[in-house]
């Protein structure tokens, strides 16, 4: 739980925040930044796929419903592209790879493409492990550290 206090004052300036909340919080970020928003830019793919990846890293740690979103987002390719379909097995670094180039890559004209994207990637990293796991472990930790759940 986050409490940023003031100092010598001993109250809470923002509140508790959780885990659940900032994922939330992200989640609507995403939302509005994907439709639109004259306050949040996500109007490039960078934009829109690196905040889906930290939308879904923030959905994972959360756990619960958040969990279950993400993960049923990042099953999606993973059933598709991996082990038992006609392609062979790339395994999940190599879904990881395709997601990351299918993110970014492309010229996307609606932005929701690449954010839901991101959002499978960072499914994705956790499992694939290696230096896929390394960007999402440090947030996750991170996080979670300041929100007291780690």
């Amino acid at each position: 739980m986050i409490t940023l206090a003031a100092d010598g004052l001993g109250s809470q300036i923002l509140g508790s925040i959780t885990l659940s909340g900032l994922a939330m919080a992200s989640a609507v970020a995403l939302l509005i930044g994907v439709r639109g928003s004259d306050r949040i830019k996500l109007n490039t793919k960078e934009r829109a796929g690196g905040f889906g990846i930290l939308s879904g890293t923030l959905m994972v740690a959360a756990g619960g419903t958040w969990a279950s979103v993400a993960h049923g987002l990042g099953s999606i390719p993973t059933s598709v592209l991996g082990n038992g379909s006609s392609l062979g097995d790339p395994g999940q670094g190599g879904i990881a790879l395709v997601l990351t180039i299918a993110t970014l890559a492309p010229r996307w004209r609606r932005m929701w493409i690449p954010a839901v994207l991101g959002i499978s990637a960072a499914v994705v990293y956790g499992a694939a492990g290696g230096v896929w796991s390394i960007a999402s472990t440090a947030v996750r930790m991170g996080i979670g550290h300041l929100t007291g759940s780690a």
